[in-house]
């Protein structure tokens, strides 16, 4: 069998130096450095390894459990970025496990962030070394278990791991698979992020449909904050009301026409605004 890293394979320890031991299967020598090796290893033992490169590139071994080995799928975690490279994930080892640049998207605001969980498989490059690749799809469902009906309107969190044009999947802590839509979005999130949210709606097959959105009376209140607090910085006054454009209202507070005209009408029913001649005015508060 060809020695190549991301395998757990069984070696003979043939000498031993200041730094550590040597390996070998008959042909090829790796290091085991001392700080990797375990206590009552002996020149003439044969031990069971983990084979990866070392920051030099050299193939090397540990006698440490890796998270992730060939053939698996694990949720590991973010621990580095490397602008203009990838994402380093920690693989229970010493050496962390690298993410190209080429898994993730184009906008480095989506990258993964230390914390960030995704699921990923090992694959190698064309010099042989080592990567992780990110896992999507029929081998993601198959490490679920479906949402029982009682689901419905509980909350739930999980990780963003498939981001699909309408939305993004998530992974719960449960082991459900849920699916966030933009619409459902408080803002997108990255790659790897852990998402909370409510589940609105679970389907026949136990997927769930959720949002990160909180009530409509919870929205309603935070929009007729945000709107009055608008108002008071302008000194009592805008030139928004409830038949402004849509478009106006979406590029001024990040709102639908019709959360706006939601939060209007709570405000005017507490007495707190007046709208006259296309303006809104702030009512002074005894």
């Amino acid at each position: 069998m060809e020695l190549k890293p991301g395998f757990v394979v069984t070696l003979e320890v043939v000498r031993q130096a200041s730094f550590g031991f040597f390996l070998s299967d008959g042909n090829i020598d790796v290091l085991l450095h001392q700080r990797e090796a375990k206590e009552g290893v002996q020149v003439g033992d044969n031990v069971e390894v983990y084979l990866y490169h070392d920051h030099q590139g050299r193939l090397s071994a540990t006698m440490e459990e890796p998270l992730l080995k060939v053939g698996e799928i694990a949720w590991l975690e973010a621990v580095s970025v490397r602008t203009g490279h990838g994402v380093f994930f920690h693989n229970g080892i010493a050496r962390d496990l690298f993410l190209s640049m080429d898994e993730l998207p184009y906008d480095r605001e989506r990258w993964p962030q230390p914390g960030d969980k995704l699921p990923l498989s090992l694959t190698w490059d064309k010099k042989g070394r080592l990567m992780a690749r990110i896992v999507r799809g029929e081998p993601i469902e198959k490490m679920a278990k479906p949402a029982p009906a009682e689901m419905l309107k509980e909350e739930v969190g999980g990780y963003a791991y498939h981001f699909l044009d309408e939305g993004v999947r998530l992974f719960t802590d449960e082991g459900y698979i849920a699916f966030l839509h933009q619409d459902e979005m408080n803002s997108e999130p990255r790659y790897g992020e852990y998402v909370q949210g409510r589940v609105i709606f679970v389907r026949e097959d136990g997927k769930l449909n959720v949002t990160a959105r909180p009530l409509r009376s919870e929205r309603q209140q935070e929009d007729s904050e945000r709107i009055y607090a608008y108002l008071v910085e302008r000194g009592g006054s805008m030139p928004y009301w409830d038949k402004t454009p849509p478009e106006d209202i979406k590029a001024r507070f990040q709102m639908s026409k019709a959360a706006f005209k939601r939060a209007l009408g709570k405000l005017m029913k507490e007495n707190k605004i007046e709208q006259r001649d296309g303006w809104t005015y702030a009512k002074e508060q005894s």
